[in-house]
Order: structure tokens, then C-alpha cells, then sequence
């Protein structure tokens, strides 16, 4: 399936995750705090969907939080971070805006710029690092797929004795850990989970502080719902089942897509390359087109992608991601491929494209 929504990396439940889902409902509801057989029975379901999340992810079960609002893990894991506000705080001018927006709230804020493929500057990173600085980065766009290097980075940020946040949301299990890292962020919909459960992960040995108001210590707010949770972890096991099966089939077709589009249409921009973007993510934007009119035509014809910011899609804002790539910021269509997808469906999408730009440009 070719899909788009507010967050790339958004797509069906699983079927099978939807049917725990629906059996949770009935078993996992009660508050897993309370000593009755419900809780108890709440607690146990739990406490194994919180180890099937932590050995699919390749964590500790002790490293992990569920947590009820996604988008707001990055956030929250760099306000929490020791020093913020007064201590330096780095991020990449391709965050997500929720990032971007945290500067707001430091007294020292650094931008690292990106090359054309979407590459942080670590040269400029190298530079800009001071002792116990904050680091925000995704370990894959959400909007692109392009993967930065993490290794790399992480090397240069423990070397400063700095703090290390990665938004793993995009990537999601095929995330690759670096040796160093404070604080992690998922999203089960990176792997075919529901809307409205994220994974927060905090290193054993990192120090963190939750900032969010509470009564007593705790690392997240317990606002989850427990069916949520065991339909993530059961969404988890059946991705990785699945990715195993599908990743290279994934990867020939978006290096299809991104073929056959320099070949058939002129005055495009495809963002990042081949070797270091995520296998099922294409971002496309083609010179003197509208993105509004673009998407419209895609639908009409049964394609669903999506335009603009990933996290402003609904207003089809232009992208501060391609604008500091340097990229065309209008004309722009992102693919994100499914597991499911058919390769029919891709080409039937690229014997249409050429002939809708072609249109839409003549307009």
C-alpha cells in the first residue's frame, strides 16, 4: 500500500495487532496499579508486552517507557535533559519542528546545518559541541528518509561527555543503535501499531528528569491505554517478521521509482540518495507544479502520498526540511511504501505521473 499521513511512517494497523487490540479490550483494562484479579491479570499483560517491545527493539526492559502522546517524547526527553535551558543545545535545521521549536527555551541554541542529501555538517557539529551540551537527532528523517550517521555522531557527542537524544520514530525497528545514546523516541506507527502509543527509552546510567509536573517519581506520565500498548508490541513482532521478507523488495521499488522519475520528467528534486535513505521513503518535488494539485490528482486517480511538512501537512506549509537541503519546497509528493504494497501498484503510479506533471504544469 502507498500511504501518507500526518506522520511518515503512519500505515495500517496490523491485522493481527488489531485483533489483540480488540481481545485487550475485554482483558487488559483494568488499572494494572490496583491488587484486584483484573489489575493483576492488567499488570501481567504489561509487564510482557513491555519485554516482547524492549527485546524486538534491542533495549532493556528497564530502559523503557510507554507513552500515550508520541509527539510530544522528543520534547519532553530534551526538556528533561540535565541542564537544559542553560546548557548548549544543538539540533539539526531538519528536526522535526516540535525540536526546532525547543530552542524557545534555551539560552544557548545551535542549528547544524545539512548538505544537499540531507547529511548533518559534522564538521560544524564537531565545532559547535561544548562540554555536556544537549544533542537532538533523528536517526532517519521523517519526511525524507534520510538516515544520518550515527556513529559518527555519537562518537564526537561522548567525547564532549554530552547528552544524546535520537528520534528513532521514523526508522522505528530499523533503528540501529550507536554505542552512545541518553534518550531514545518510537512511535509504534513506524511499525504498523495504533495511533497513540510511543516508546520513550532512557539508557541505563543516563541521567534524565522528568520536568512534567507529578506527585511522585516516575519517568512517564501513565496516560497509555494498556490495549494500545499489546497491540504495539504484537504489531512489533509480526513488522519484523515482515520486514525480513519485504525490506530488499522495498528498496527495488523505491530505487524504481527514483529511476524512472529522472528519466521520464524534467526539473525534479528527489531528496537524499540511494545508500543512505530509508528503503520505503521517496520525497519527489518537481519544478513549477502545485503540491495541492499534485496530491488531489494523485487521489483521484487511488494514490494516497503526502505533501509539505510532515508535521504541518494539513496546511501543505513548504518544508523546512527541503528548504535546508535546498531543495524545490513546492511540487512535492512523498511515497511511503507498506509492506503490502503490490508492484503493480507502482507501476501503474509511474505510467500516470509523467502525464499528470506534464498537465499540471501546462495549467
Amino acid at each position: 500500500m502507498i500511504t501518507a499521513g500526518k506522520y511518515e511512517g503512519q500505515h495500517p494497523l496490523h491485522p493481527k495487532a488489531r485483533q489483540i487490540l480488540l481481545d485487550a479490550f475485554d482483558q487488559g483494562w483494568a488499572d494494572p496499579a490496583q491488587i484486584s484479579a483484573q489489575g493483576r491479570q492488567a499488570q501481567a499483560l504489561l509487564a510482557n508486552a513491555r519485554e516482547s517491545i524492549a527485546k524486538s527493539l534491542g533495549l532493556q526492559v528497564s530502559e523503557i517507557e510507554f507513552w500515550g502522546e508520541p509527539e510530544l517524547i522528543s520534547p519532553i526527553a530534551i526538556w528533561g535533559a540535565p541542564g537544559f535551558g542553560s546548557a548548549p543545545f544543538i539540533y539539526s535545521a531538519t528536526e522535526r519542528s516540535e525540536i526546532i521549536g525547543m530552542r524557545a527555551k534555551s539560552k544557548q541554541a545551535f542549528e547544524i546545518s545539512v548538505d544537499i542529501n540531507g547529511a548533518v555538517d559534522l564538521e560544524v557539529l564537531a565545532q559547535t559541541l561544548q562540554p555536556n551540551s544537549i544533542v537532538a537527532i533523528q536517526s532517519a528523517n521523517i519526511e525524507t528518509g534520510v538516515i544520518q550517521n550515527l556513529k559518527v555522531i555519537s562518537k564526537a557527542v561522548v567525547a564532549q561527555n554530552a547528552h544524546l537524544h535520537i528520534d528513532a520514530s521514523a526508522s522505528g525497528a530499523r533503528f540501529i543503535k550507536p554505542a552512545y545514546w541518553s534518550t531514545l523516541h518510537f512511535d509504534a506507527r513506524s511499525w504498523n501499531g495504533p495511533s497513540g502509543v510511543g516508546v520513550f527509552a532512557l539508557k541505563n546510567g543516563a541521567r534524565w528528569s522528568n520536568p512534567l509536573p507529578h506527585t511522585k517519581p516516575t519517568r512517564a506520565p501513565n496516560s497509555f491505554s494498556i490495549p494500545l500498548a499489546l497491540a504495539a508490541a504484537s504489531a512489533l513482532e509480526h513488522w519484523i517478521a515482515d520486514e525480513s521478507a519485504n525490506s530488499a523488495r522495498l528498496k527495488s521499488l523505491i530505487e524504481r521509482v527514483r529511476n524512472h522519475v529522472k528519466q521520464t520528467i524534467s526539473d525534479v528534486d528527489i531528496a537524499g540518495n540511494a545508500e543512505s535513505t530509508l528503503p520505503n521513503i521517496i520525497s519527489l518535488s518537481f519544478l513549477n507544479v502545485s503540491s495541492e494539485q499534485l496530491v488531489a490528482a494523485l487521489e483521484v486517480e487511488g494514490f494516497s502520498v503526502a505533501s509539505g511538512s510532515a508535521c504541518v501537512a494539513s496546511a501543505l506549509e513548504p518544508s523546512h526540511v527541503l528548504k535546508a537541503m535546498g531543495l524545490l519546497t513546492h511540487g512535492n509528493m512523498r511515497i511511503n511504501l507498506n509492506h503490502d504494497v503490490q508492484d503493480g501498484e507502482i507501476t501503474k503510479l509511474l505510467a500516470l505521473l509523467p502525464g499528470i506533471i506534464s498537465k499540471l504544469r501546462e495549467n
